[in-house]
């Protein structure tokens, strides 16, 4: 559960709340923020990371920061509640108000040779987007700080304080390693995007020189670096261009490497800057440039003894507005340029190299709704590039329709898709923030609502269903008993089928024969798993089951043979069909259950599992 303010509440009652719902396999925790850059000891103390930052401070009426590291550690062992750490030092760290006294992050942003800067040259008042939509009151985001690897004191304080504080969590980890869940680097990396299209960024000079070095492969990408500056020849290009090729993409007539400079005109009527080939060069850069950053955030915090598999990224992944002519956001580095600015995201850019995927889910891309740019889900495309990928920041309630609130049936298959493409957890926003039943009243922010809402009645009923699961076991359950949901399933073969909460009633054809294939892109690979388990109201009007799946190329095999009843075992769980697994690791995008009736009476059907070894 993500929250804040522990001192002050902010985390009273999630274990007693959720504790009965626990089993040995789903437990529930919280997330917390730790403001590595902001809560420091000043300038006395040269900003280094306190632990112990009081929650009293202030800038103007706002609180500094709510929460101190050590504070959260004493909260998770008096309570005994596992602990996502979301390690902030991005945009989003210091947006609540300027207090330069503590906050370094804020004394770096007084010098515009530290912060992005526009197309026009320009750095903005850090209050300039005052009014966008976020976790909090006005926040400030016109100003960010520069990700080029010459910017030595960002990298510096960034990199110490980064390292200062996962120090720190490690010993908690390795005396309380049931408590420790992972951490989260700084959630929304991006070359700055929120400035909506009317503003470009980043043209510091030291983002300038990195883009000419990583057309040409030459500096940090061929190895040659200073003190301080990191080697990227593992980042140099497949193709490194020459002055004459960047003349040619860019219709410019550059004389030297230090004239070459990036597009800074974006039109969208005549010439459409997303099909200009100079544009793609500096979209691949600045995503490259997101990509280094989530690498070395990781990277800094593995070097602190945290192990990799405890690491995460924490990036957005917006879906465009329904019926709007935004483009889908970009799937991998060298995706095509899209219509609007991306900020330099990417989903191959925000898995971290010393770490996992972790992804920020809010409306339609936390139902896996997405429009994608390519025929696959969301989730799909995160199970590709990281099989250990996790939701960091969730809800079912879009950030552009505040007032509205899901209701049980987002919020049951946002779960099950999360759950069934293999994360390893969900944190669901905001503990601490708007109660359902206030929804409709003044000051109400759907976003930001978890208790008294569907979303909570949900996790409730998953961590019922899903107790004692192995982690990437898969589950369909046909929604609950106040939800009916076909999941995807659909009877074949001259099978009827009728859905009700939580059950599927299928009827068998004339021959009393009955199929029921599975959804598509379940990447279903036999050797992961101990057996299927079928879950029936009236096992005994079957005489047999049988289970195929589908090759990816369409071909059908069968992976279980038509099984008597009398051959199955029995478990609490259903009927529990044993796999032997396919040595060669074959992928199979779906599977068929088959089975052959008694009589008349329709198999009741309550869910169907896949067991993982």
């Amino acid at each position: 559960m993500a929250t804040s303010n522990i001192a002050g509440g902010g985390a009273a009652e999630v274990d007693t709340i959720f504790r009965p719902y626990e089993s040995d396999t789903v437990k529930v925790g919280i997330r917390i923020p730790i403001l590595y850059l902001r809560t420091t000891e000043g300038k006395a103390g040269d900003y280094a990371f306190d632990a112990d930052f009081p929650s009293i401070r202030k800038c103007g009426s706002r609180t500094i920061a709510e929460d101190n590291l050590h504070g959260v550690i004493d909260f998770a062992v008096k309570h005994q509640l596992p602990v996502l750490f979301t390690l902030n030092g991005g945009i989003w760290a210091d947006a609540a108000c300027d207090a330069p006294e503590w906050d370094i992050n804020d004394v770096l942003e007084q010098n515009t040779a530290n912060c992005q800067l526009n197309e026009k040259d320009q750095v903005m008042a850090d209050n300039y987007l005052k009014n966008l939509s976020g976790s909090m009151d006005s926040p400030e985001l016109g100003r960010a700080l520069t990700f080029n690897i010459y910017a030595a004191k960002n990298r510096h304080y960034k990199k110490r304080n980064l390292q200062q504080a996962a120090s720190i969590i490690r010993k908690f980890a390795a005396q309380h390693p049931a408590l420790f869940i992972g951490v989260n680097t700084d959630p929304d990396v991006y070359i700055n995007p929120f400035f909506e299209g009317q503003q470009w960024y980043d043209y510091n000079p030291g983002t300038l020189r990195q883009f000419r070095e990583w057309l040409q492969g030459t500096g940090p990408y061929a190895g040659r670096v200073n003190a301080g500056e990191p080697d990227l020849s593992h980042y140099r290009r497949k193709k490194t261009l020459s002055l004459a090729e960047v003349n040619a993409l860019s219709g410019r007539h550059f004389k030297s490497w230090g004239e070459v400079d990036p597009p800074r005109s974006f039109p969208d009527k005549l010439k459409r800057f997303w099909e200009d080939a100079w544009v793609a060069e500096w979209e691949q850069f600045r995503r490259h440039l997101v990509k280094l950053h989530y690498d070395e955030l990781s990277q800094w915090i593995q070097e602190a003894g945290i192990d990799q598999e405890f690491i995460y990224s924490a990036q957005g992944f917006m879906a465009p507005e329904p019926g709007s002519r935004g483009m889908p956001f970009p799937i991998r580095l060298d995706s095509p340029v899209k219509n609007t600015d991306m900020g330099g995201m990417s989903i191959e850019g925000a898995v971290p190299s010393n770490g996992h995927l972790g992804a920020i889910l809010y409306g339609p891309s936390a139902v896996n709704q997405a429009r994608m740019e390519e025929d696959r889900s969301l989730f799909s495309v995160f199970r590709e590039f990281d099989p250990g990928w996790a939701v960091v920041e969730h809800n079912t309630a879009d950030l552009r329709t505040p007032k509205r609130l899901p209701d049980f049936s987002e919020a049951y298959r946002s779960l099950r898709d999360i759950h069934n493409y293999g994360a390893r957890f969900i944190s669901p926003m905001a503990w601490n923030g708007s109660r359902g039943i206030f929804a409709g009243q003044p000051g109400f922010v759907s976003y930001m609502a978890l208790r008294d809402t569907p979303l909570e009645d949900a996790i409730k009923d998953f961590m019922v269903s899903h107790a004692n699961l192995p982690r990437q076991s898969r589950l369909w359950t046909f929604g609950s008993s106040e939800h009916a949901d076909g999941d995807g399933w659909v009877p074949s073969s001259g099978t009827q089928g009728i859905i009700g909460p939580g059950i599927f009633t299928l009827r068998a054809n004339a021959e009393g024969q009955g199929s029921l294939e599975s959804p598509d892109d379940l990447d279903f690979r036999p050797a992961k798993y101990r057996a299927i388990i079928i879950k029936v109201a009236m096992p005994e009007i079957l005489t047999s089951i049988e289970v195929d799946g589908q090759r990816v190329d369409g071909k059908w095999d069968t992976l279980i043979p038509a099984t008597g009843l009398t051959k199955l075992q029995r478990v609490n769980s259903g009927l529990l069909l044993p796999l032997a697994g396919e040595p060669d690791g074959t992928e199979f995008r779906r599977i068929r259950l088959k089975w052959n009736s008694a009589g008349s009476e329709p198999l009741v059907l309550e869910s169907v599992a896949f067991y993982a070894r």
